[in-house]
C-alpha cells in the first residue's frame, strides 16, 4: 500500500507536520510505503480560472511543483491531508492545493438531452485522514459555529474526489507551542493507529 502525506504548513517541524508524520509512521509500521511532502518547500501557485485543464481533463497547465504532484496523486492508495488553522480556516498553502484540484473536474450540460453533468478523472475509492491543528480549544468550549463550516468544508474535499474512506484527526489548544503535538503522547498514539488502520 502506498500512503501520501501532505503537510499544509508554512512552519517547519511544527504540530501539523508533527501529526502527518505520526499517521505515516503508523502505516509504515504495518508495512506501507510512505512518503511526505511538505508544501512549504515547493513552488507551487494558486488556480488561475483559466479552465485550460478542460483541454486535456486531469492535467494541470500549469508549470510549477504542484502540477506533477498532482498526477503523483492518483497513484496513492491513501492520502493524508494535514492544515494548521489559520483565520478559521485551513492554510494558503492546502487552499493553492485545494483549488488545483479543479483540474480532476469538469461540468457543464449535455447537448444532447440539456442534461447537466460532472465527470472526475481521479481514481475513487482512496482512503484520506484530514489532519487540523489549531491553537483554540475544542469548538463545544467555545462558539462552534466558528469551526463547522471548516470541518463541512474540509469534508468535502474527499468526497468531490470519490473517497472510499474518510477519518478526522484533530488537534485543539496548541496556541503557539509548536511541540505541543510531540509533547502529547495520547494524540500521537491516536495518530499512529489512524495511520495503522489504513
Amino acid at each position: 500500500m502506498k500512503i501520501i502525506g501532505i503537510n499544509a504548513s508554512p512552519r517547519k517541524n511544527a504540530n501539523t507536520q508533527t501529526l502527518v508524520e505520526a499517521v505515516l509512521n503508523g502505516a509504515a509500521q504495518k508495512g506501507a510505503q510512505t512518503r511526505l511532502v511538505n508544501l512549504r518547500e515547493l513552488n507551487i501557485h494558486g488556480c488561475l480560472g483559466c479552465e485550460g485543464c478542460k483541454k486535456q481533463l486531469g492535467h494541470c497547465v500549469q508549470k510549477d511543483d504542484l502540477s506533477p504532484l498532482l498526477q503523483d496523486l492518483k497513484d496513492y492508495d491513501a492520502i493524508v491531508l494535514g492544515t494548521p488553522v489559520y483565520w478559521f480556516h485551513v492554510s494558503a498553502q492546502l487552499k493553492m492545493l485545494v483549488d488545483r484540484l479543479y483540474c480532476f473536474m469538469e461540468s457543464g450540460t449535455d447537448p444532447d438531452t440539456g442534461e447537466a453533468f460532472f465527470r472526475f478523472d481521479f481514481p475513487a475509492g482512496k482512503k484520506f485522514v484530514l489532519v487540523v491543528s489549531r491553537g483554540d480549544v475544542e469548538p463545544a468550549q467555545m462558539l462552534p459555529q466558528f469551526y463547522d463550516h471548516l470541518n463541512e468544508w474540509l469534508n468535502i474535499i474527499p468526497l468531490s474526489l470519490g473517497a472510499g474512506n474518510i477519518e478526522f484527526l484533530h488537534q485543539y489548544g496548541a496556541e503557539i507551542d509548536r511541540k505541543a503535538a510531540k509533547n502529547d503522547a495520547g494524540l500521537i498514539e491516536k495518530a499512529e493507529a489512524l495511520g495503522a488502520g489504513l
